[in-house]
């Protein structure tokens, strides 16, 4: 079994890891000794869901014992995963420079704002500046031209898919390395199309500014309409009985037409008449009643449990134990590395270990 070390917080490490955990692997959360993953306080359902199945060891690495203690788990360990601003590995002594030396085939992956070089490199940051510097909330890209903080964290998402990715693709090579993932860099892949239609000098159109690409007010809700090909076009001016709109899919006005069409319906009546003309639509769910969606209901979706994406030979990853207290398993790991009881007493009574 491959075993990850996480040193990370918070969320865009915390969603790496339990990815690694639903995979099969063994992580331990490498926490320090005073406060640990702040997730515990600012959501406890949410580091629940991220940390269940993980163990968590809290070591002061700030002390030269701590470091020795975190370099023997390091040997026997083939992930690391941090999240610390560029240089602060560094001063701990526990870069992949330093970790390489200890364990040549180590697989590093550094999840950071910006990048490790750069200006704005050592910058504090979360997800809302590291998706304006790339673009996300280009006024252009708003209708009213006005941008306005996105409602989901996609650079701290983003950043975590691609350090699984990374890590996985020197495992599978069977050869240790360092990963290096920025949030800045995460939330471009997301902004690829934008960025690739605005610089062939066009408007990028599916942002809600044009009829064909938009959210459409019922009598009791909300439905959102994707008919980007000509076909789904044509279908949704066919199912609404209004074939003069079929050559004003660009056209901004007709978003006016189309709303009004829409008023005439329930969110049911609605989807029932789109979806008989094949047109892509769906319903607008508040997060309370995400619950009530017989398609997310199908796939599993529950609000007790954190929902794997992944089906693997037609099985989803379940959920492994629960999340653990601060420094839970610190005796448990200490042990496997060989200290007995008197030895981790010490180290508590120092304060470079907790249990």
């Amino acid at each position: 079994m491959f075993r990850v070390l996480d040193l990370t917080r918070l969320y865009p490490g915390g969603v790496a890891t339990r990815m690694f955990v639903d995979l099969g692997f063994d992580v331990i959360k490498v926490e320090d000794t005073e406060t640990g993953d702040y997730l515990r306080e600012i959501s406890p359902k949410l580091f629940e869901w991220l940390n269940t199945g993980k163990k968590s060891v809290a070591i002061n690495l700030k002390t030269e014992e701590g470091r020795e203690l975190f370099y023997k788990l390091v040997r026997s360990s083939h992930v690391i995963v941090e999240g610390f601003r560029p240089g602060v590995a560094e001063k701990l002594g526990i870069d992949y420079g330093r970790l390489r030396e200890i364990n040549d085939r180590v697989v590093y992956c550094s999840i950071n704002g910006y990048g490790g070089g750069g200006p704005y490199s050592g910058l504090p940051n979360h997800d809302i500046n590291t998706v304006s510097v790339a673009g996300l909330l280009d006024p252009g890209l708003f209708s009213d031209g006005v941008p306005r903080p996105l409602t989901v964290q996609v650079a701290d998402v983003g950043s975590a898919l691609l350090c699984v990715i990374g890590v996985l693709s020197l495992l599978l090579r069977g050869v240790g390395g360092r990963v290096e993932v920025s949030m800045m860099e995460a939330a471009l892949l997301f902004n690829t199309l934008n960025m690739a239609i605005t610089y062939e000098g066009a408007d990028p159109s599916l942002t809600g500014k044009y009829p064909f690409y938009n959210v459409y007010k019922c009598r009791d809700g909300y439905i959102t309409i994707g008919a980007i090909e000509t076909k789904f076009w044509r279908g949704l001016c066919r199912a609404l009985n209004r074939e003069d709109l079929i050559n004003r899919q660009f056209d901004k006005e007709a978003i006016n037409e189309l709303s009004r069409e829409f008023g005439k319906y329930t969110v049911a009546e609605a989807l029932k008449l789109l979806w008989s003309h094949d047109v892509p639509a769906a319903p607008v769910n508040s997060i309370k009643d995400l619950e009530k969606d017989p398609q997310l209901v199908a796939r599993g979706f529950n609000v007790n449990e954190f929902l794997n994406p992944l089906v693997i030979n037609d099985a989803r990853p379940r959920s492994r134990g629960r999340a653990p207290r601060l420094g839970e398993n610190t005796v448990e790991i200490l042990m496997e590395l060989g200290l007995s009881h008197d030895e981790i007493s010490r180290l508590t009574e120092l304060g470079v270990v907790i249990k």
